[in-house]
């Protein structure tokens, strides 16, 4: 059985874990699926190439239903018409900007959008979410959408261990960079504070997405210098992420460190930058961090990103909250996590039941 792939990893290390895991998901539960790759951004023309080589097409996961999905983000076809074959989505998630209700019920999808997620869901039955404000969102719209988590939380090697590995020092700490560049301050800050709290432990700030404008700066290479901290690259793959496997503890911002970490029951705190990372945690039952203050909210979707250019929204607890975390974390031994693990189970045997519809094909 053929499949196309499609998928969402060009740069971001986090869209390649996805894909990675995506694909050893399908594999494990459908082992006659020969799977086909390919960038969901591709051109129609290399796209409309594989359509009749295939038995179906799968969307992998990813901030999959974006304002724009069709035919902005995924060119696909000209017609949707043409697809008259099955297709499916797994763990796909929203790009909402913060964790309330108001944001879940204004979220906007275009028309085009709209109508391949009715083509995907009258195939499979169901949208295959990573969040639950994902689900919620969806089901304001109309869909049948159900949670099956995020593919990239699968770690097939220690999938039913439920037990946060806690070290009893640490020694090495991995802080994944901010995706925002409005909370580039923000991260500034946590290095410093890391380094004055832990002054013999190596840390090492990893870069998700690459160099940016902030990360590039003299100001910036001085301060890591200055502070005797280790600065990665991990874009263009997954397998940057192995850099986590040694760490006693990730803080960070990036959603898919937290992920990964957590795939392989390691400690990891994540800072909240928008409504992706308020899903995996609110998914899992695991504490909050906002790294905005989310008392500050300007109805006005242009004047708010007008504001927030100026004078970025930031928590300006975080240093304090962050402390008490990991005091919490340490005094109930982990406990949020194990659960957070067993919950990991649950939505698993719903994905399962999900891509075991791929048999049919």
């Amino acid at each position: 059985m053929k499949i196309l792939f499609l998928h969402g990893a060009i740069k971001n290390a986090g869209d390649f874990l996805i894909a990675e895991r995506s694909q050893s998901l399908l594999k494990s539960i459908i082992p006659t699926a020969d799977l086909i790759p390919l960038w969901e951004g591709s051109d129609r023309g290399t796209i409309k190439e594989y359509l009749p080589k295939v038995n179906g097409i799968v969307f992998g996961g990813g901030p999959f239903f974006t304002n724009n999905i069709y035919p902005n983000d995924i060119p696909l076809v000209e017609n949707l018409r043409d697809i008259e074959l099955p297709m499916l989505n797994i763990g796909g998630g929203w790009y909402g900007k913060d964790n309330s209700f108001e944001t879940v019920k204004d979220y906007e999808i275009n028309t085009s959008s709209i109508e391949l997620l009715k083509k995907i869901q009258n195939s499979s039955g169901c949208l295959s979410c990573r969040d639950w404000f994902t689900v919620n969102m969806l089901k304001e719209k109309g869909f049948n959408a159900m949670m099956h988590g995020c593919p990239a939380w699968y770690n097939l090697d220690c999938l039913y261990e439920n037990k946060l590995i806690i070290p009893n020092s640490i020694n090495k700490i991995a802080v994944s960079d901010n995706a925002s560049s409005r909370n580039y301050l923000n991260a500034k800050k946590i290095l410093i504070w890391l380094r004055n709290k832990y002054p013999k432990a190596i840390i090492t700030y990893v870069l998700h997405r690459g160099y940016t404008a902030n990360t590039s700066t003299e100001s910036f290479k001085k301060l890591l210098k200055d502070n005797n901290i280790t600065c990665i690259d991990i874009s263009g793959s997954c397998k940057g992420f192995s850099i986590y496997d040694d760490c006693d503890i990730h803080i960070g911002f990036r959603v898919h460190a937290h992920i990964y970490n957590l795939s392989r029951r390691k400690m990891t705190i994540l800072l909240e930058e928008d409504g992706r990372g308020a899903g995996v945690n609110q998914a899992l039952g695991l504490p909050s961090i906002l790294v905005y203050n989310n008392k500050r909210y300007i109805n006005n979707k242009l004047l708010n990103r007008i504001v927030n250019r100026i004078f970025p929204s930031r928590n300006k607890f975080i240093l304090d909250e962050l402390w008490h975390y990991a005091e919490r974390l340490y005094y109930t031994k982990g406990m949020e996590y194990n659960q957070a693990f067993e919950r990991m189970i649950l939505y698993y045997e719903q994905m399962v039941k999900h891509i075991k519809q791929i048999e049919k094909w």
